[in-house]
């Protein structure tokens, strides 16, 4: 009878370990979508600068980093503006009424991941003069076009769902963005300013704010006919930070 040499056990043990293995791993039910194996979402892969990210976790960042809902209710979406007989269509982030500083210059993000839709590059202010005309002209209410111009230097993205995130009375916009590029939330798109007011008008750096517009839909901003509360109510869902 012939001997059998000591390797060939080895070699038949590690043989029969690996065909083990295989079939366990096989056998393994797959972690469900969005589980990563341990019971969590994965976080969205981070958008590289030429390309939109996915929306992200539901809901928005705050556009002015730090800052959470303004105090007073005259500066939430739907508050009365009675030199226009209007309302207000978003959030004004005003210095003093937020837990952080509103300076002028200060940095601007993107809310979400999205396309540029508008970026007002080229934007010129409106005289002393021509600004207290406009405010005559919208005593009694104010056209679209009219409230464009109080908006004052704006930049508008277009989230992958199709809301349309409107920033208006900036100093600036950042560089790189322009219409029909793509920004990751958190990008810097413009700069706290005052244009669209007197006092940008002015040619001063006074009383610098931020307008913040959240449109789902076309012809419907985020908060109309709510009251503050429930202005507020909502606001918790929109907004998850940073």
């Amino acid at each position: 009878m012939r001997r059998v040499k000591p390797g060939w056990y080895v070699l038949a043990a590690v043989t029969v370990y690996a065909v083990v293995v295989s079939v366990l791993l096989f056998a393994r039910p797959a972690a469900p979508a969005g589980d990563a194996g341990r019971g969590e979402v994965p976080p969205p892969a981070p958008a590289g600068r030429g390309e939109a990210a996915a929306y992200g976790p539901e809901g928005l960042w705050f556009p002015i980093p730090g800052a959470r809902l303004p105090r007073s209710d005259s500066n939430l979406p739907g508050a009365p503006r009675p030199y226009r007989a209007g309302v207000s269509q978003g959030f004004d982030f005003v210095d003093g009424d937020l837990d952080v500083p509103v300076t002028y210059g200060a940095a601007v993000i993107a809310a979400a991941a999205g396309q540029v839709i508008r970026a007002d590059l080229a934007y010129a202010e409106l005289s002393a003069e021509r600004w207290e005309r406009l405010l005559e002209e919208v005593e009694d209410g104010a056209t679209e076009e009219e409230l464009d111009l109080l908006r004052g230097r704006q930049v508008w993205i277009q989230t992958s769902g199709g809301t349309v995130l409107r920033y208006g009375h900036l100093s600036g916009v950042a560089s790189g963005v322009s219409v029909g590029r793509t920004v990751y939330r958190g990008q810097v798109v413009g700069y706290v300013g005052n244009s669209g007011t007197d006092a940008g008008a002015a040619g001063g750096r006074e009383r610098p704010r931020l307008r913040f517009e959240v449109w789902p839909d076309e012809g419907r901003y985020f908060g109309e006919g709510l009251t503050p509360e429930q202005v507020r109510l909502e606001a918790a869902s929109l907004f998850v930070g940073p």
